[in-house]
């Protein structure tokens, strides 16, 4: 069946041809334009490894973006200009000002400052905490934005940010080219082409333990180069353009793979269409027989641009600008049921989670969530972000659970009149397991990406049948 699935969205995507308009849209091969990172901390021992890999044979221009937990604040950008086949690595750790920092021992070329460069609180005149503690979980983003054509700024035949002997030509003509003005007028740049991939991993040096998961990737996010300035907010969510989505969506009860192909009043509402999710689904474990201890990460990546006017816009439902007690929050309802490895399940309200709600509603209230099971020690040492199904709320030691958003609050309409149901939102999973009884204090980690159910009500624009015969 796996394979059939991938012929059929072949064929799909096929249909579509290459007369169709660009939309942004999840990659199917794990290359693009935007890696999503959904989660990083410096909380406890905790530090978040990266890498960002250009698989082309193109010089590229990335925008790498970190977002605080709370409201997803920028707290530092720059620019990192990779060239082909490059990878580009780094690391997110604690700063002395008790914030974080990012540190990278690369040699590609970047805009940074200073390394490490600290994060900055600049952005953090809302309603939330306004301390460098509050830099220290979030998530990030690397958006491709600019394919670079010829950036030989000194002139002497080699392109500045290609590595000779491993270290760049002349990135110092790249920096002061900002610094001067004469970058754009000075250096060739066209659309982006993607060809992206990247990792993230956190890692606890003193437990000896360290998850990794890939970034989720969109495609065709920007139809033309925005080489902004390094520090510039833009380019960001609300400047995917084409304001468009394609969303595949496929149907195990007949076999069948539909493509949504949707126009939206802004650029965010096209990737927020791609995210969309009804329901996300992993597994969990806090078994003592193996000194288990289970995580979730629940991003919401776009979130922002939606809570934080007089109102909040669909498909979330409470403002950010709203809350007043400085706690950093906009609260969205949630539902969740959880399953052991028998067919017990359990579906828990706010009385059960750690801690409790003051409306013993089950509710998510950051951009960058972290859902912790059980009553042992926790995964991410997180402070900012943690809710609790502590054992009693737990059919067994080990299952699945699965969290729906309310179809009924949670909706999004496109100007065809399609209709999405729920939020968008990526994340993973995280568990680690220990092994004291060898002597030696061992522990071990895994990480797994959320399974995702969708609910579109609309008229697709192409559908493939069970049969292949389809409707095409």
């Amino acid at each position: 069946m796996k394979m059939k699935k991938k012929i059929l969205s072949a064929a799909v995507l096929a249909a579509l041809g290459a007369g169709s308009a660009q939309a942004v849209n999840l990659s199917t091969d794990g290359t693009g334009e935007v890696l999503v990172f959904p989660y990083f901390t410096v909380q406890g021992n905790e530090e978040t490894l990266l890498s960002i890999v250009n698989t082309t044979n193109e010089g590229k221009v990335v925008k790498v973006r970190f977002r605080e937990a709370y409201n997803t604040q920028e707290v530092l950008d720059f620019h990192v200009y990779l060239s082909p086949y490059d990878v580009w690595v780094a690391k997110i750790q604690d700063s002395a000002d008790g914030g974080a920092e990012v540190y990278t021992p690369d040699n590609s070329c970047t805009t940074m400052d200073t390394n490490p460069q600290p994060f900055t609180n600049l952005l953090f005149g809302d309603t939330g905490p306004d301390t460098p503690a509050r830099e220290r979980e979030g998530y990030f983003t690397a958006i491709e934005i600019a394919r670079i054509v010829d950036m030989d700024l000194d002139g002497n035949g080699l392109q500045d940010y290609v590595h000779i002997n491993g270290v760049p030509d002349n990135c110092n003509a790249i920096r002061q080219a900002w610094l001067n003005g004469t970058m754009l007028a000075s250096s060739t740049v066209d659309q982006p082409t993607g060809g992206l991939m990247g990792t993230l991993g956190v890692i606890n040096v003193q437990s000896g333990t360290e998850v990794t998961v890939p970034a989720t990737v969109l495609e065709n996010f920007l139809d033309n180069p925005q080489h902004v300035a390094p520090g510039s907010l833009r380019p960001d969510w609300q400047d995917a353009f084409p304001r468009r989505s394609d969303v595949m969506v496929s149907d195990s009860s007949n076999g069948s793979v539909s493509l949504y192909s949707d126009v939206w009043t802004t650029g965010e509402d096209a990737v927020s269409a791609v995210l969309m999710a009804s329901a996300l689904m992993n597994e969990y474990t806090v078994n003592p027989a193996t000194e288990a201890s289970t995580a979730w990460i629940v991003t919401f990546p776009t979130k922002s641009l939606y809570v934080n006017g007089v109102t909040a816009r669909a498909p979330f439902t409470h403002t950010f600008a709203g809350d007043t007690d400085g706690d950093g929050k906009a609260c969205e309802e949630i539902g969740m049921t959880i399953y052991d490895r028998e067919e017990g399940q359990l579906s828990p309200d706010g009385s059960l989670v750690s801690p409790p709600p003051p409306t013993q509603t089950l509710s998510l209230c950051y951009e960058a969530n972290v859902v912790q099971y059980g009553d042992s020690s926790d995964v991410f040492s997180a402070e900012n972000t943690e809710i609790r199904f502590g054992n009693s709320a737990l059919p067994g030691n080990a299952g699945w659970a699965k969290m729906t958003f309310n179809a009924a609050a949670h909706t999004m309409t496109s100007l065809n009149g399609t209709v999405y149901n729920g939020l968008p939102v990526i994340g993973f999973k995280a568990t680690v397991l220990g092994n004291s009884n060898v002597g030696v204090g061992a522990s071990y980690a895994a990480a797994v990406n959320h399974a995702y159910e969708r609910s579109i009500v609309g008229q697709p624009a192409f559908t493939v049948g069970s049969g292949m015969g389809g409707n095409l």
